[in-house]
C-alpha cells in the first residue's frame, strides 16, 4: 500500500498528534487514549485487513500523520497570493525516473563461442570481443560462489560470461564441465524458436492450408456495409465467377450474350413486380430495400466435372444442398473448349468437397430450373453490362440465410481432444508475472493446469523472439496452454494453426478480457466483445484449424452494469469453443471492487451442459469451496490469489490455512531466482531479467498477511493491512511495500 493511502487512515483530529516529540530520532510516546483512537480509525477504514493489536505499528501511523500535516502547512504558507496550489506528487505507479541499464557496446562483450571455449564461426568479422584476458580483467565481480547451472546440471551454458563463474572457471580461464553430472538442459523445455523457424516466418515460407481454406469461406474484404453482394473471383485468367443477390456489375463480351443478358433483365423485372425497387427482394418480411448482411447466402464456385458441363461455371445463392430447387446464378462460359479448363477450377472443386457440398448438389446447381437467371459470356473481349435488378421469384427463396454449416470446417467433436476442467485448479494467464519460473513454483504447490502469458499473434507470425519466449513450456507442466491475442480472423486463425501444428501445447486460449487501452483500442482483448462479427469469425476459424481444444477467457462485459457474457457463452460453444472462462469484473472495473460471483452463476447456467470456469477473488480454500458449490463452475481459475500466495493450491487441496513461515517463503524466492537464472541465463543480461521479474512478483507477494497475526480468517483479496510488525525481522521485511526493504532480504 502506498504512503498516501496509509496517511488517509488517520482522521483530521489534531488531538492525535499532541504527544509527538519534536526530536525525530526518539520514538513518540502515545497515551492509551491516542492508541484507542488510532485503532478505532484503522479498524473502521473500509478495506483494512484485521491485524492483531500487538502487531500494528501505531507509532509509524502517528509519525506519518504529523509529517502530512507539516507538509500541508508548508503548501498553504508557500502558496500566498494568486498563485495556484501545487499538485501533490504521486508516489504510486511506475518509477519512470529510475536509473536505466547502461547500454554496452558489443565490442565490450565476450563472444559466446569464445566464452564456451569453442571457435567462433565468424572469425575476425565477429562484432563481439575475442580477447579473453582483457574481458576477464574488466568483468564485474561474481554475485555468489555457486553457479546454479553447474550445481544442478554439471555444466554452465554461459561459460566465462556467468556472474557465478568462480565455481566452474579455471585459473587459465577455461569453462569446466563435470561429465559425470552433465545434463542436456535443452530437453527440459520445449516450444523454443529455432533459427530455421524464424527464417521461414520472416520470409513467409510457412504455409497455412487450413487457414486459407477457412478464409475463403468468409465474405470478401472491402465490401461496404449494407450491400448484399457476395463476390468470389478466381485467380484464373480464363474464368470469373460472380454471385449476385440484388445489384451487381458484370461484364459481357459478345453481342449474342448481350441479348441474353437483356432477356434476363426483363425476366427479373417482371418477376419482381412493378413496385419493386432495384436491389429489393419482393415481399420481403422485413420490408427493407435490401437484404440484411445476415441473410446473405454463401457463394461457391462449382468447377466442371463428369456430372457438370465442362464449359460452365456456376455460382449459386442459397443452400447448396437444395439440389434441384430454384437458384439465382450467373454463368460465364469460356470461349475455348473443355480441354482448356484452368487448374484453379480443380482447386475450387476440392474446396467445395471439403466444405461439404456433394456431387449431387453440384449437379443440381448446374442443372437448375428454367426460371434461373443466367448470363453467359464468351470470348476474350469484354463489354460492361449493368444488371439493375434481378429478383427471386420463388417463394422458397425469399428468406435467404447464410448457411454456416455448409462452410463448417471444424474437426468433428469426437475427433477433437477435450480439456478436462472438472474439479481442476487452473493458473490464469498473467501478463509479465505469469512467466515460466513462476508457473514452475505454482506446479510445485499443486496447480493442475497452467497457461502461458498473453502473446500477440502478429508478433508470433513475424518470428519475434521475445514473443515466442512466452510460449515456452517446462517438462513439469503436464497440462499446458498458450493464450493468443489479436483483432482479426486471418492473423488469429493462422497463428492458431501455427501453434497447434509446430508446438507442443494442450489447448489454445483466446484473450477476450485484456482491459489495457493499447489492446482494447485496436479491437483485441475485451474489445472483441463489441465486434461480434470478428469475434465469431475468430473463434470459428481457430476452432476449424485446430485438433486441440479452444478456450475463451473473457470478462463480464465492457461497460459497468452492462453485462453481456451470459448472452455470448451459448454462441461461443456453437462456434467451436470447448471451455469458456469468465472473470467476474467488467473492463471498466479493471481490478477494483469485488468479483460478481452471482453473475458468474448465471453464466455457468447459460453454459450448461458444457464446462464453465469462473475466475476472480479466490484467496483461500473457503472461497474455493463456496464458488465450487454455489456457482456451478466445473473448475476454478486463480490469478492474483496465486501471485499473493502461490501455496493457495495446496491450501485448497488440503483444506487448511497454511501459516507458512518467513524462512519457507524465502526458500520460495530462492527457487524462483534459480529457475529464473535457468530460464533467462546467469550472465549479466539474464541476472537483470531475473531481478526485474522477481521484483514484479514481490509487488504482489508482499500483500500476503501471515495467518498468525490476523484477527480473523480468511484474508480478502482487496483488503490492505495497516503497517505492522512481523513475528521476526525477515517477516517484517517481506511485508514491506518499499522495494528498498526487498533488497535487504537475504
Amino acid at each position: 500500500m502506498s504512503a498516501i493511502e496509509e496517511k488517509e487512515i488517520v482522521s483530521d483530529d489534531h488531538s492525535l498528534n499532541v504527544n509527538v516529540k519534536e526530536n525525530e530520532d526518539s520514538e513518540p510516546l502515545l497515551s492509551e487514549s491516542i492508541k484507542e483512537k488510532l485503532l478505532e480509525k484503522i479498524r473502521s477504514r473500509e478495506g483494512s485487513a484485521p491485524i492483531r493489536e500487538e502487531y500494528i505499528d501505531l507509532h509509524r501511523f502517528n509519525q506519518l500523520y504529523g509529517v502530512r500535516k507539516e507538509e500541508e502547512g508548508k503548501i498553504k504558507t508557500d502558496n500566498k497570493g494568486d498563485e495556484p496550489p501545487r499538485k501533490k506528487q504521486k508516489v504510486k505507479g511506475q518509477n519512470k525516473v529510475r536509473p536505466r541499464t547502461k547500454w554496452v557496446h558489443p565490442s565490450e562483450k565476450l563472444c559466446h563461442n569464445i566464452a564456451l571455449g569453442s571457435n567462433c564461426p565468424f572469425g575476425d568479422k565477429c562484432k563481439f570481443s575475442h580477447n579473453v584476458a582483457d574481458y576477464m580483467a574488466k568483468k564485474l565481480p561474481d554475485l555468489g560462489p555457486k553457479c546454479y547451472h553447474f550445481e544442478a546440471f554439471g555444466h554452465c551454458p554461459f561459460g566465462l560470461n556467468c556472474r557465478f563463474g568462480s565455481s566452474h572457471i579455471s585459473p587459465d580461464f577455461k569453462n569446466i564441465t563435470d561429465e559425470s553430472r552433465k545434463v542436456d538442459v535443452t530437453v527440459l523445455t520445449c516450444n523454443n524458436l529455432t533459427s530455421e523457424m524464424k527464417e521461414k516466418l520472416r520470409k513467409r515460407r510457412i504455409k497455412f492450408p487450413k487457414s486459407e481454406l477457412f478464409l475463403k469461406s468468409l465474405p470478401p474484404k472491402g465490401r461496404k456495409k449494407g450491400l448484399t453482394v457476395a463476390q468470389i473471383t478466381s485467380k484464373s485468367d480464363h474464368k470469373e465467377v460472380v454471385t449476385l443477390s440484388s445489384e451487381v456489375k458484370t461484364e459481357v463480351s459478345s453481342p449474342e450474350n448481350s441479348e441474353l443478358a437483356t432477356s434476363c433483365q426483363d425476366m427479373s423485372e417482371s418477376s419482381s413486380g412493378p413496385g419493386t425497387k432495384p436491389g429489393q427482394v419482393p415481399n420481403h418480411p422485413s420490408g427493407n430495400d435490401s437484404v440484411s448482411e445476415t441473410e446473405l447466402c454463401s457463394a461457391s464456385v462449382v468447377p466442371s466435372s463428369d456430372d457438370v458441363s465442362s464449359d460452365i461455371v456456376s455460382a449459386t445463392i442459397g443452400d447448396p444442398s437444395v439440389g434441384s430447387e430454384k437458384h439465382h446464378q450467373i454463368i460465364k462460359e469460356e470461349s475455348s473448349s473443355s480441354a482448356t479448363v484452368s487448374a484453379s477450377h480443380n482447386t475450387s472443386r476440392n474446396y467445395l468437397l471439403q466444405i461439404g457440398i456433394s456431387k449431387e448438389s453440384q449437379t443440381g446447381i448446374s442443372n437448375g430450373s428454367q426460371d434461373n437467371c443466367a448470363v453467359i459470356t464468351q470470348g476474350k473481349e469484354k463489354k460492361p453490362f449493368d444488371v439493375k435488378s434481378c429478383a427471386i421469384s420463388s417463394p422458397e427463396q425469399e428468406k435467404m440465410q447464410l448457411d454456416v454449416k455448409s462452410c463448417d470446417l471444424r474437426t468433428p467433436p469426437r475427433e477433437k481432444k477435450q480439456l478436462d476442467v472438472k474439479g481442476k485448479l487452473l493458473l490464469a494467464p498473467l501478463t509479465t508475472v505469469g512467466n515460466l519460473p513462476f508457473r514452475r513454483i505454482c506446479k510445485q504447490f499443486g496447480a493442475d493446469i497452467t497457461c502461458g502469458e498473453m502473446a500477440m499473434c502478429t508478433n508470433l507470425l513475424m518470428g519475434q523472439g521475445f514473443e515466442w519466449a512466452l510460449l515456452r513450456r517446462h517438462h513439469t507442466e503436464d497440462v499446458f496452454g498458450v493464450q493468443l491475442c489479436g483483432a482479426f480472423p486471418d492473423t488469429m486463425t493462422k497463428c492458431a494453426e501455427l501453434v497447434s501444428t509446430h508446438l507442443n501445447v494442450d489447448f489454445i486460449d483466446v484473450n477476450v478480457g485484456c482491459p489495457i487501452d493499447f489492446v482494447y483500442h485496436k479491437g483485441a482483448g475485451s474489445g472483441l466483445m463489441n465486434r461480434m462479427s470478428k469475434f465469431q469469425q475468430i473463434v470459428q476459424g481457430m476452432s476449424s484449424v485446430m485438433d486441440i481444444p479452444l478456450t475463451v477467457k473473457m470478462r463480464m462485459g465492457v461497460q459497468e452494469n452492462k453485462n453481456t457474457a451470459h448472452t455470448l457463452i451459448p454462441k461461443l460453444y456453437d462456434w467451436g469453443a470447448s471451455v469458456v472462462m469468465v472473470h467476474g469484473r467488467s473492463r471498466e472495473a479493471r481490478y477494483t471492487k469485488s468479483a460478481d460471483w452471482d453473475y458468474l452463476t448465471t453464466c455457468a447456467q447459460a453454459a450448461a451442459p458444457y464446462p464453465f470456469v469462473g475466475n476472480g477473488d479466490i484467496l483461500s480454500f473457503e472461497d474455493a469451496n463456496e464458488h465450487f458449490s454455489n456457482s456451478q463452475s466445473a473448475g476454478l481459475m486463480i490469478a492474483r490469489g496465486a501471485l499473493i500466495k502461490p501455496w493457495i493450491f495446496t491450501e485448497i487441496k488440503e483444506q487448511r490455512h497454511w501459516d507458512i513461515s518467513a524462512s519457507e517463503r524465502l526458500d520460495i524466492l530462492r527457487d524462483f531466482s534459480n529457475y529464473g537464472l535457468e530460464n533467462w541465463g546467469s550472465d549479466t543480461q539474464g541476472v537483470d531479467k531475473t531481478r526485474r521479474f522477481l521484483l514484479e512478483w514481490l509487488s504482489f507477494l508482499h500483500r500476503y498477511i501471515p495467518v498468525g497475526i490476523m484477527e480473523r480468517l480468511p484474508q480478502r483479496i482487496n483488503e490492505r493491512p495497516p503497517y505492522y510488525f512481523g513475528r521476526n525481522d525477515l517477516e517484517t521485511l517481506m511485508s514491506s511495500a518499499n522495494c528498498n526493504d526487498w533488497v535487504k532480504i537475504r
